[in-house]
């Protein structure tokens, strides 16, 4: 169900979120990079972009959701002290682009990868947002996803405030320090869009299980799929 943008925003200022979050891998998003904006997963196939395969895929097709663009109102990693399982590269945005309305936001009940055939929009999705306002504390943070519903475009750079960065501090290979390679892919990337680099910044953890996480429990070959850029010859996508 379609909210009332405004209204979204004065709950958000209301719950002190004054950020979304939409977290991703490396080649997905250098994409974004070039092409100026966050895209649904259905747009950059239909443009024959790069994308990294998500294990929702199949369900985002089924659902209805493989056009539409997700962000988050916490950043996860921070949230759980650990990797956000999306992406090691964090787009962080403002919530201006809720005071206009020439972006269609629903707001999801859970994950979509989490839905099934018997459930009905009134079960997937907030009707309204002060049915949004009444749930706030018995739906958790991370299940209640801000959609762009169907955008069919790049959309929200111009609300872009910063780009976090994971250091895994991880080598693969034996040769890759990932690091490192990641972070040439962002500098091609940029190369038409240098403005966008000041934005940029590696995240700090001290408390945090991700470096833990990357070193011992993440494989190499899921290593390469969430940090190397795509055109990498070790990129498995």
């Amino acid at each position: 169900m379609k909210l009332n943008n405004r209204e979204l925003y004065s709950l958000f200022v209301e719950k002190d979120i004054t950020y979304l979050h939409h977290a991703n891998t490396v080649a997905t998003a250098t994409t974004f990079i070039e092409q100026g904006g966050l895209l649904s997963r259905g747009d950059v196939e239909d443009m024959q972009l790069s994308q990294t395969y998500q294990a929702s895929d199949e369900e985002d097709k089924q659902f209805d959701v493989w056009y539409d663009v997700f962000v988050d109102t916490a950043d996860l990693h921070d949230w759980f002290g650990r990797q956000n399982i999306y992406g090691p590269i964090l787009f962080k945005l403002n919530i201006d682009f809720l005071l206009k309305d020439d972006l269609e936001v629903w707001v999801t009940k859970n994950n979509p990868m989490y839905w099934h055939a018997g459930l009905t929009d009134v079960d997937k999705y907030f009707q309204s947002v002060q049915e949004l306002r009444d749930e706030w504390k018995t739906i958790e943070r991370q299940k209640k996803m801000v959609t762009i519903r169907k955008p069919g475009k790049p959309i929200l750079f111009e609300n872009l405030e910063k780009v976090i960065v994971d250091d895994p501090r991880v080598k693969i290979y034996d040769t890759y320090v990932l690091s490192a390679e990641m972070s040439a892919g962002l500098t091609k990337a940029t190369e038409n869009v240098k403005n966008l680099r000041s934005l940029f910044e590696y995240r700090l953890c001290s408390s945090c299980y991700c470096h833990s996480n990357y070193l011992k429990q993440v494989s190499t070959e899921q290593l390469a799929r969430l940090f190397l850029p795509k055109e990498h010859e070790k990129y498995s996508g």
